[in-house]
């Protein structure tokens, strides 16, 4: 009788074990994320403001070839972090988000995974806003510059 039951029980953990989906989830992102904006131009200096809905980072001018803002930060625990930029010369600017939230895609967390750290590296350059792509070791023109009049 014994022996029966025991028979059962192992037979009832193989069948359930075996019929447990296998979800394939996507790795963990990095826990702490290092944003970079960067004065790639060949002339004129850049206008840096950058915020999050809790956060505003304030006004940084970047005024040299090369000069550098960043910040970083931890995602929040809903995982809704947002920044966005707003990056201006005296002749053009263009607005654009920094870093987001993602679940499904991941586009900007493949581009900003260097290692085990999160780093987004976005560079003004004379012809647009890049980011770059850390996987395929290229800066990437994501944002064309809008045109003062």
């Amino acid at each position: 009788m014994i022996k029966n039951i025991v028979v059962f029980f192992l037979f009832t953990v193989a069948l359930v074990g075996a019929e447990v989906p296998r979800v394939a989830l996507p790795p963990p992102g990095p826990s702490r994320y290092y944003i970079h904006v960067v004065n790639g131009l060949s002339k004129l200096g850049l206008l840096v403001h950058c915020q999050s809905k809790d956060d505003d980072l304030g006004y940084h001018r970047l005024l040299n070839h090369g000069d550098d803002y960043q910040w970083n930060f931890k995602v929040n625990f809903w995982g809704t972090t947002l920044y966005w930029c707003k990056l201006e010369t005296p002749h053009a600017y263009v607005s654009f988000e920094s870093f987001w939230p993602e679940t499904q895609h991941l586009w900007l967390r493949d581009r900003c995974k260097h290692g085990t750290v999160g780093t987004c590296i976005w560079t003004a350059k004379d012809d647009g806003i890049y980011l770059r792509n850390f996987l395929a070791n290229v800066d990437e023109l994501i944002h064309k510059w809008i045109y003062k009049r």
